[in-house]
């Protein structure tokens, strides 16, 4: 009987967990995540769907946005030190503008200047700041 370790395996190194690398899985996960969201919109849009074929088509395409975001963290795992402070300060200074301007036009719809902003472009805007601020604090630091 072998010995094992605190992981649960044997002692012996990690075996891959598959052919295809965490960056790889992170790729196929927000194509599956793009995919699923096309096809939620076009049963949301429909008047014809039912209710359980709409929860069903936000159950889906949540649940691939959740899959996105594990295999980002995966990803973001397998990196080296600098490039995982490079991520999380990326991440803070994505949130610290995106609340801002979250609550900068809620304010601004309230004194009527501004008209209703949709959801999407909200994280949309999100993901835009985190890709700026990956390249904004990858530069600041190198």
């Amino acid at each position: 009987m072998n010995a094992t370790t605190a992981s649960g395996n044997s002692g012996q190194p990690n075996a891959p967990r598959s052919n295809l690398p965490d960056a790889g899985w992170a790729a196929v996960s927000l194509l599956f995540w793009v995919a699923a969201t096309a096809v939620a919109r076009q049963v949301l849009d429909r008047d014809l769907s039912g209710v359980l074929a709409r929860a069903g088509a936000v159950a889906v395409a949540s649940g691939a946005f959740i899959l996105v975001v594990v295999m980002l963290v995966r990803f973001v795992r397998t990196l080296d030190e600098f490039s995982r402070r490079v991520q999380l300060v990326a991440a803070a200074a994505a949130f610290v503008v995106t609340i801002t301007v979250v609550v900068a036009a809620d304010l601004l719809q309230a004194a009527h200047f501004l008209g209703y902003v949709p959801l999407d472009e909200v994280w949309v805007f999100m993901l835009v700041a985190w890709c700026v601020s990956m390249f904004a604090v990858a530069w600041y630091y190198r």
